[in-house]
């Protein structure tokens, strides 16, 4: 018969009863305090975290009632202007109006910016034309932003209209700027919410708009006088390229930039077009010829937005990117947004007196575009010290690679037998595994569709590279 067991036995003595039973008391109050201990933390870390929240939402609705206070403030000091006097000192529109101030309400930093500008309404079915246009109103928008709780920007924006006295007013000595902003990369088309800053120290503008809906920005007003070259506009969004127009060369040393200054003429419509694209990334991966990464191989990668072409030689283009790197341990480095375009690949130092490029995925140049989000670019390098043979086929005609082409390399009194087909770059590496690749004579063979066959004898040397280039 089967004895029930116990934690304490009645044949205990006493004081062993007491023991265990102490034991178990002890064991149960630290589980109680432990879970007493959570649950305060628990209601401890919530509260504290409702009234976080709460705190920084009520000092954010007092940093926007100020802001709010602010502005409203700046729009009654402009609506006791006369009119012809609406217009601030940087702006298009000649005027007093500080068109960027700091100010301080409720012991809290406010930036105040002013913009003026002249809006010809087509409600009124008179429009201005590609030489003169037509005032119906000067439009005045106050945003005011500060820094929030958790150092974000943040800002309000009000709006005023404001209408001259009699007649609409024929605007003829005044000039236009349009400038567009707009992508080329593949679906590309106008950015909207792009900032873009005009600035021309000869008719003291400095000033600022947002792109609309189709990526424009028309700047009109006094200060957009006649001025050729002068006018330097500055683009920027976040996640996108910031592009600068520079003088003419020689003001700009070495080359002749695309993005020129811009000019205008007062009873013309001018017009600036420039390209903005979203920034992408380009991860470069080192790697022998059995995808082993190899670490610490130095290169050049230059390319991305083309800024113009060198002065000495019109066909050699000046690019945004031009940098020399390293690749980590794990024979890897990211470049973090940069424009999108061809780049080039190189090597340096001791990784090209070591190296030499076997292929590269995708080929030579690069091509990063904004959508690929990030381009990942493998360099397959073989030990030029290695026993190797790199085979490069290409069209006599074009001296273009020619992808696809088979190379057989044959050895009958070593049983060797090899085909391999062309990358997309013409290049085929043996050996291709890692089994022993003996310095022999080897017979080589290399077809390819629409090209006549070619045959070779070739010989491979112990611990060297050795480089056909066969073209068909």
């Amino acid at each position: 018969m089967c004895q029930k067991l116990s934690i304490v036995d009645a044949n205990m003595l006493p004081d062993t009863k007491y023991q265990i039973l102490n034991t178990k008391y002890k064991a149960f109050m630290l589980i109680e305090a432990m879970t007493v201990l959570f649950i305060f933390a628990l209601i401890t870390i919530t509260f504290y975290s409702v009234f976080s929240v709460g705190t920084r939402y009520i000092q954010d609705a007092k940093n926007r009632l100020g802001a709010l206070a602010v502005s409203n403030e700046r729009m009654e000091i402009v609506r006791n202007l006369a009119y012809d006097s609406i217009g601030t000192d940087h702006g298009t529109i000649h005027g007093n109006i500080p068109q960027d101030q700091d100010v301080t309400e409720n012991a809290h930093q406010y930036h105040i910016h002013t913009e003026v500008d002249y809006i010809d309404d087509p409600f009124d079915g008179i429009g201005y034309a590609d030489t003169v246009w037509f005032e119906d109103y000067k439009r005045v928008i106050i945003t005011t932003s500060w820094s929030g709780a958790t150092n974000t920007s943040e800002n309000v924006q009000i709006t005023s209209r404001f209408v001259p006295p009699g007649k609409e007013v024929q605007h003829v000595g005044d000039g236009i700027l349009s400038v567009n902003i707009f992508s080329d990369q593949p679906g590309g088309a106008g950015i909207p919410d792009s900032k873009v800053t005009v600035v021309n120290a000869d008719t003291h503008l400095n000033t600022y708009q947002m792109t609309d809906d189709s990526g424009n920005a028309t700047f009109m007003g006094d200060r957009v006088t006649n001025s050729i070259q002068k006018y330097q506009i500055t683009v920027e969004k976040s996640g996108y390229e910031t592009v600068a127009t520079m003088p003419p060369y020689p003001l700009t040393p070495l080359f002749n930039p695309i993005d020129v200054h811009a000019s205008v003429v007062t009873g013309t419509m001018n017009v600036a077009n420039i390209v903005q694209n979203k920034l992408a990334n380009i991860k470069i991966s080192t790697v022998d010829y059995l995808d082993a990464p190899i670490s610490g191989a130095t290169f050049h990668l230059s390319g991305g937005r083309k800024l113009g072409t060198n002065v000495a030689d019109p066909f050699a283009a000046v690019y945004n990117f031009d940098q020399s790197s390293t690749t980590d341990s794990g024979g890897e480095k990211l470049f973090s947004s940069i424009s999108p375009g061809n780049y080039a690949f190189s090597l340096t130092g001791s990784t090209l007196s070591d190296y030499v490029i076997i292929s590269t995925t995708p080929v030579l140049p690069f091509s990063l575009l904004s959508s690929v989000g990030t381009l990942d670019a493998k360099i397959k390098l073989a030990s030029k010290t290695a026993t190797s043979l790199l085979v490069s086929v290409f069209n006599t005609s074009s001296t273009l690679p020619i992808a696809g082409a088979k190379v057989r390399l044959t050895n009958a009194a070593l049983s060797y037998d090899k085909e391999l087909t062309s990358t997309s770059d013409g290049k085929v590496f043996f050996p291709d595994s890692s089994d022993p690749f003996l310095p022999e004579t080897y017979h080589m063979k290399i077809t390819a569709t629409g090209y006549s066959n070619k045959e070779s004898d070739v010989t491979i040397t112990a611990g060297s590279l050795k480089t056909e280039s066969v073209g068909l």
